[in-house]
């Protein structure tokens, strides 16, 4: 069971199309408007659902933009101008956000003294989440 939660959670942005696809980042303003506002709207959902697992909120909203920008600029775009396959770069980037967020909920410096933990699914479905709203935000300005 387990195992079928973890492919759904993995696939479900390919059909979403999680991130906004700028294939020039920094070819305008408008791109670079879109690439900020998903980065942006997905650190603070991101930040606001992980609020309720004692987490920082400053800080973390912090990390999360940073890791974001990491993430989309070294990951996501790399693997789509090299495969032009937008299912693996999706697929890519729901992982790579939940490692990320894995990771981060485990450092002191983000927690507050009494935080409840973070498991490994919560935190794929929080990237799930985050990519799927940072997109609708993507969508509503390319539009």
């Amino acid at each position: 069971m387990k195992k079928w939660t973890a492919l759904i959670i993995l696939l479900f942005p390919s059909i979403l199309y999680a991130n906004p696809i700028v294939f020039d980042p920094f070819g305008s303003i408008r791109a670079i408007l879109v690439v900020g506002s998903m980065l942006w709207m997905e650190a603070v959902i991101l930040t606001f659902i992980l609020c309720f697992f004692r987490l920082e909120i400053v800080p973390l909203f912090f990390a999360l933009f940073a890791g974001n920008l990491a993430i989309y600029f070294f990951i996501f775009s790399p693997i789509l101008t090299e495969s032009d396959n937008v299912l693996m770069a999706e697929i890519a980037i729901v992982a790579v956000d939940g490692i990320f967020i894995k990771l981060i909920s485990r450092m002191d410096f983000f927690q507050m003294e009494d935080f409840t933990g973070l498991k490994w699914h919560t935190a794929f479905i929080c990237a799930l989440i985050g990519n799927a709203l940072s997109y609708y935000v993507g969508s509503v300005i390319i539009s």
